[in-house]
């Protein structure tokens, strides 16, 4: 998966302010744990032995993955975007 710049900066500030456990983790899911908008979705759950770690360039946690769909968003593009004034994370599949 390609990370943009802006959404390595955002989940970054969003790992920092939400996450005080260092058992959980920020991870893309389906549902039937993604219930919003769109087949993917950004959840903050345990982390699990199975899932795919992505790091920055310094090895600093990212994001992870659920491994039963990494092959799915392996050349997916994960980006940072204001649309009419409300942040969002998007991922491009295609």
């Amino acid at each position: 998966m390609k990370i943009s710049e802006k959404a390595i900066k955002e989940l970054i500030k969003l790992r920092s302010e939400k996450i005080k456990d260092p058992t959980k983790t920020l991870k893309i899911v389906t549902f039937p744990l993604w219930q919003g908008e769109g087949d993917f979705g950004i959840v903050i759950q345990e982390r699990i032995d199975t899932d795919i770690i992505i790091n920055d360039a310094n090895n600093n946690e990212i994001i992870s993955i659920d491994a039963h769909i990494s092959e799915s968003v392996s050349k997916a593009k994960l980006d940072f975007k204001i649309i009419n004034k409300i942040p969002s994370f998007k991922v491009d599949i295609y």
